[in-house]
């Protein structure tokens, strides 16, 4: 900043002679048909810049010169309509600066939305928006400037419902605008955007099943040394960093964007990982020794002695990477679709910065069982410890049976069964704390130690909640494992005409076709929830946003529409294409409002814990629909 006010210091002689007019001249650029009352316009402008100038572009960090920026000058007819697009600009590190900054040379294209006032009488009217900008060449910089321009818009009778009818081609043709906006032009806020999802993702249901088996995996293991465990955790860490981008780069150009989701619901995929949790479990216990994959590992390892045993790390990270696809998705699914858009190194930077994040916790974690290690031991705790760690790896792999099933649509293991199995689960752990029973391989216990009958209450506490999951309490958090509530009685509701949702009162349309018609007859705008059989977040806002009061009243409004898009067949496939064709992104959740007529009213992607966040996105969709 310093910098900044010398030049304007050291030209202050020389600011009445100079005038950045002559360096870029602005054009705005009327639209070629006229645009409906209540409905939001992108205004062109096209900015041609003076050779050897630049003109700076819209993304510029605190303290460095100042951004290019619009503003729609108010009135009756005309106000902002949201942030304004850009073109591709060029980052450079700016000398005049001293930082990196983004800015354009020759020409640059911008687009502005306004939107129109829904009481705006047909006609012709003068729009004026203001741009404010600042220029600079090699060795000056001139002052910012301000600029008005005009432009003539031709207003027409409306059907006084919001409609975003500008942009698609701007943002698509937008390099900037990846995702359609989805993500921040800026490299640094991108990489703070991709590190903050990274550390949101951490709250999902979905990584909560590995914090038990990363530590159960780790605790069995004999690493020999404190270094060779932070070694080995590093490597889990570097592990599930490359695999999340390995994996995700190889399913979106081998399959497209919606591969990643693929994998994630993918039956085999989902009997491996159980299979694989079912088989550590087992071994936790004593009831099986894993010799003939270790012999596998040994003879991979053979090469390399300073990698032994690291193979075994890398098939974690990579379980880990499986296991939490579905939940991860809202991000690693939007840079995928960059990437597929030809904006591979982005979508790179991305995923590393996102999964740099999320596997920082799970060193710690992996960690963990050395520094258990390294404490006294007392008798049997330690194999007291794997023995729990065995049975919650048993629940966990529940989860990824459960996933097969609901692909599949078997209605075995409805929510009742499936609370019931993990109700023994936890009922028989605490049996096993308290010395109800032991395993073969273990020392008869005298008495249970007062940490053992803590954690036996605990286990006892956790059969009493899911006990009252049983009989039709919701569950909270644990909610987003189970299986939806009406799953074994209708999978996916058919629409029936009066007759409601046997479980929350709401008809669920399985065709956007037929939510448009019933949306028509109705004169009603569309919630279409684009869901999944095994998304956890989704099963999360079903079962926590969803039976809300004030959502339930605000559904009754909507015709409601949901598609399914991790399942078999043509008409998820379908889903999956619609998703990812028309709205960019494979997120899951992902909510979208719609008119009668098929437009969009607004999108609200993911997971949120705050419901007031979803009922204003309700609220403004209603409002906007008119």
């Amino acid at each position: 900043m310093k910098k900044l006010l010398f030049i304007f210091i050291l030209f202050i002689p020389l600011m009445g002679l100079m005038s950045a007019q002559g360096e870029v001249s602005f054009s705005i650029i009327s639209p070629e048909q006229a645009v409906p009352a209540g409905s939001i316009a992108g205004l062109r402008i096209d900015a041609d810049i003076a050779p050897g100038w630049h003109l700076y572009a819209m993304d510029i960090p605190p303290g460095g010169p100042i951004p290019t920026s619009f503003k729609v000058v108010e009135n009756e007819v005309f106000s902002p309509g949201g942030e304004a697009l850009q073109s591709e600009p060029v980052s450079w590190f700016d000398e005049n600066f001293d930082m990196e900054t983004n800015y354009f040379q020759g020409s640059a294209e911008f687009t502005v939305p306004v939107r129109v006032a829904e009481s705006a009488v047909p006609g012709d009217y003068e729009l004026i928006i203001k741009v404010e900008f600042m220029l600079c060449n090699d060795s000056t910089c001139l002052p910012p400037q301000t600029e008005e321009l005009a432009a003539t818009v031709s207003v027409i009778e409306g059907s006084g419902v919001f409609e975003e009818n500008w942009g698609e081609e701007e943002k698509e043709d937008d390099a900037t605008a990846v995702s359609s906006g989805a993500l921040p032009s800026g490299t640094f806020a991108y990489i703070w955007l991709a590190m903050t999802m990274g550390a949101l993702a951490l709250l999902t249901p979905c990584v909560f099943p590995m914090i038990p088996i990363t530590v159960s995996y780790f605790t069995k293991r004999d690493t020999g040394s404190r270094g060779r465990s932070v070694f080995e955790a590093g490597v889990y860490s570097v592990g599930i960093i490359a695999t999340f981008t390995v994996i995700g780069f190889l399913l979106t150009f081998i399959f497209g964007a919606g591969g990643i989701n693929k994998l994630a619901s993918s039956p085999w995929i989902n009997s491996l990982i159980a299979l694989v949790f079912i088989l550590f479990a087992l071994s936790l216990f004593g009831v099986i020794d894993l010799a003939l994959p270790e012999k596998w590992l040994n003879a991979v390892n053979r090469k390399s002695s300073s990698s032994k045993g690291l193979t075994g790390i890398i098939l974690m990270a990579l379980t880990f990477t499986l296991t939490s696809f579905t939940c991860t998705v809202p991000f690693i699914g939007t840079v995928m679709v960059a990437a597929l858009q030809g904006n591979v190194l982005w979508a790179l930077l991305g995923v590393v910065s996102f999964a740099l994040v999320f596997s920082l916790p799970f060193f710690l974690l992996a960690l963990f069982p050395s520094w258990l290690q390294s404490l006294p031991r007392s008798g049997n705790w330690m194999n007291s410890v794997k023995v729990v760690m065995g049975f919650l790896e048993l629940a966990a792999a529940l989860k990824f049976i459960s996933n097969v099933d609901l692909v599949y649509q078997w209605g075995i293991l409805t929510r009742p069964v499936f609370i019931s199995v993990w109700l023994a689960i936890s009922l028989v752990t605490a049996l096993y704390l308290i010395g109800f029973f032991k395993f073969p391989h273990e020392a008869v216990i005298e008495s249970a130690g007062a940490m053992r009958v803590v954690f036996a209450i605990f286990f006892l506490s956790v059969t009493a909640f899911l006990f009252r999951g049983l009989i039709g309490f919701p569950l909270g958090e644990i909610d987003a494992f189970l299986p939806p509530r009406d799953y074994g009685k209708a999978a996916v509701m058919e629409f029936q005409g009066d007759k409601d949702d046997v479980a929350s009162g709401e008809q669920w349309l399985t065709s956007l076709e037929d939510g448009l018609r019933e949306a028509s007859r109705l004169d009603k705008p569309v919630f279409l929830d684009f869901t999944g059989y095994t998304c956890t977040n989704c099963r999360w806002m079903e079962a926590n946003i969803f039976p809300r009061s004030e959502v339930r009243e605000l559904f009754e409004q909507f015709v409601l529409v949901r598609l399914y898009t991790d399942g078999a067949g043509e008409e998820h496939e379908a889903n999956r294409n619609l998703e990812s064709d028309r709205f960019g992104t494979i997120a899951l959740p992902y909510y979208v409002v719609l008119r009668k007529d098929d437009k969009v009213i607004g999108t609200f992607p993911g997971l949120t814990r705050n419901p007031e966040q979803f009922i204003n996105f309700l609220e403004e969709s209603l409002e906007a629909a008119g």
